[in-house]
């Protein structure tokens, strides 16, 4: 990533702090199995905390230093087990095979990681992926078309695993936005 991106991110998270985890994690929590997971692209820690008050053990990737630090204070303040890690996301992130028993990617889509997502879960571990559509791209903050999904897209790049639920459409938010997603719950074969 070059200085001037990482840069705008970094003062993205300056002093943000972690909000609700996206209503696809808060939905299917329960159903998720226990163990090691993997956020990636974590932001602040939203989903991260989510997973782990719930009872898993947290491994929270992100490139935002900012976002990582606020990840660790939640995380101390609460008692969490989340590490956060630094790391480049894109092109490429070296995952150990068969890691983790979960791994979530949402509102970060770089589909050339999605085969190393897959090869980092445990047999029958399962991938929940969520984020932006097509239909997104000028409504709010997501400007290039190249990171949304297109229609069915996301089926056919989880082609590979099992696929247990998959919705496309519009998501209205507690707080009323709306936005056009596409959501998975896959797991991979044992």
């Amino acid at each position: 990533m070059n200085d001037e991106r990482r840069a705008a991110w970094e003062r993205r998270h300056q002093g943000s702090r972690a909000g609700a985890p996206e209503p696809s994690v808060a939905e299917i929590i329960a159903l998720l199995p226990r163990g090691r997971a993997l956020d990636l692209a974590a932001g602040t820690g939203r989903n991260a905390l989510a997973l782990a008050r719930a009872g898993f053990v947290v491994v929270a990737a992100d490139y935002s230093q900012s976002a990582l630090a606020e990840i660790a204070r939640a995380a101390a303040v609460e008692d969490l087990p989340i590490e956060a890690v630094l790391a480049e996301l894109a092109p490429r992130l070296p995952l150990r095979a068969e890691s983790f028993d979960l791994a979530i990617n949402v509102n970060f889509l770089e589909r050339a990681l999605i085969p190393e997502i897959i090869r980092a879960l445990k047999p029958g571990g399962a991938l929940l992926f969520d984020t932006f559509l097509i239909d997104e791209v000028g409504v709010d903050h997501l400007r290039d078309p190249r990171f949304a999904l297109g229609h069915y897209e996301l089926r056919g790049l989880l082609g590979a695993i099992e696929l247990l639920r998959y919705r496309e459409g519009i998501v209205e938010y507690p707080n009323g936005r709306r936005a056009w997603r596409a959501t998975a719950l896959a797991r991979r074969r044992k």
